[in-house]
């Protein structure tokens, strides 16, 4: 279209130029012959119009292009005959008139509308600013425009009838599991993005599954850069749980060589146990200390965290320069609970690597 277009400017000032020709010659010559006109004048003034065309008009070119390529990215009057689903990114918004059907099958979105949105599948109207049921299908009623809005870094969701798309937000995470209203969700957002984790499938990160040692142990190799060098020097470390031919060896043996994990027993490193809340900020702190080689002052008073009984001794300085640093706060709600031996889950992995990355690598 745009070759049709700088083809069409170029056909228009090319014909001017004749003309402005042929008026020129008339008053200087009187007289014009056919030859000098299809021989001369008529390729000249071609390729000067070509000329002309991309210095005169690429402004006004371009900013009938840049209309187009808007009004094409503003998605208006986009129309769908079927209710199958295709993926929309976090922060996408979709306007939708009278008589439009939508049907969410993954993700999380919501919807606005100024009058009435049935829920077909449960018999009732939709609340204004209310989260869909997947596999729920609802109808735009009479005069009322609703505005469904995405959640989660991907949705899968099906339109039928008339529409209009806003695209979403700029690099989101492709997880269904993880939405604008979750406390993980900039975390999870972060760790995605600086590459750090990614999620159990595709479109899964699993934000309540716990992380076991191995996999924190891949993690922190990429927080460190994911130096090749240093793996390659690791050879020489040995666990008895820790098989040669495991995917997790490299990077165990590359944190006990940078003496970030001692194991934990002799010869142990346990691979697959669920890592404890006490275990990875004893962790974080052993990278800040021993691998970043940053001393690590200030430390918090533990004596209002109501569990505090339950941390064991090894894991109490670490604990407290983590309270103290922000890297760690209360496991519950209401109350101060530090809930040390619990396992930590992939969303509470998240929210202390970036609290840890902002604030101390």
């Amino acid at each position: 279209m745009k070759q049709t277009m700088r083809r069409l400017l170029c056909a228009l000032l090319t014909l001017c130029l004749l003309a402005g020709g042929v008026c020129a010659a008339g008053q200087g010559e009187g007289l014009v012959s056919l030859s000098w006109l299809t021989g001369t004048f008529v390729p000249q003034a071609v390729e000067k119009g070509g000329e002309a065309a991309g210095t005169l008009l690429q402004k006004t070119y371009d900013s009938a292009l840049e209309q187009l390529d808007g009004a094409q990215a503003g998605q208006s009057g986009l129309q769908s005959d079927s209710l199958s689903s295709r993926a929309w990114s976090d922060g996408a918004v979709l306007e939708l008139p009278t008589g439009s059907v939508f049907l969410l099958l993954e993700g999380a979105a919501s919807v606005l509308h100024s009058g009435a949105v049935v829920d077909v599948t449960a018999g009732a109207e939709t609340a204004v600013g209310a989260r869909l049921i997947p596999n729920h299908r609802y109808l735009v009623a009479e005069d009322t425009t609703a505005s469904v809005t995405i959640l989660s870094g991907a949705a899968q969701l099906g339109v039928q009838g008339s529409y209009r798309y806003t695209p979403g937000r700029a690099n989101p995470t492709p997880f269904y599991d993880v939405c604008q209203t979750d406390w993980y969700y900039t975390p999870v957002t972060y760790v995605y993005q600086s590459g750090l984790f990614s999620g159990m499938e595709d479109h899964r990160f699993a934000p309540g599954e716990a992380m076991n040692r191995a996999m924190l142990m891949t993690v922190l190799y990429r927080l460190a850069g994911s130096p090749a060098g240093e793996l390659q020097e690791a050879g020489g470390v040995r666990f008895v749980d820790v098989a040669e031919s495991a995917w997790y060896a490299p990077y165990v043996k590359w944190g006990a060589a940078q003496s970030i994990t001692s194991g934990t027993g002799a010869d142990t490193f346990s691979p697959e146990q669920p890592i404890t809340r006490e275990q990875l900020v004893v962790l974080l702190y052993s990278f800040a200390t021993h691998y970043l080689n940053k001393p690590q002052e200030g430390r918090a008073d533990l004596a209002d965290f109501r569990d505090l009984n339950q941390a064991s001794d090894w894991a109490r300085e670490a604990l407290s320069w983590a309270v103290f640093q922000g890297i760690v706060s209360s496991a519950s709600a209401g109350e101060l609970t530090l809930n040390p031996r619990g396992s930590a889950s992939r969303a509470e992995v998240s929210a202390m690597l970036r609290a840890f990355s902002e604030k101390i690598h």
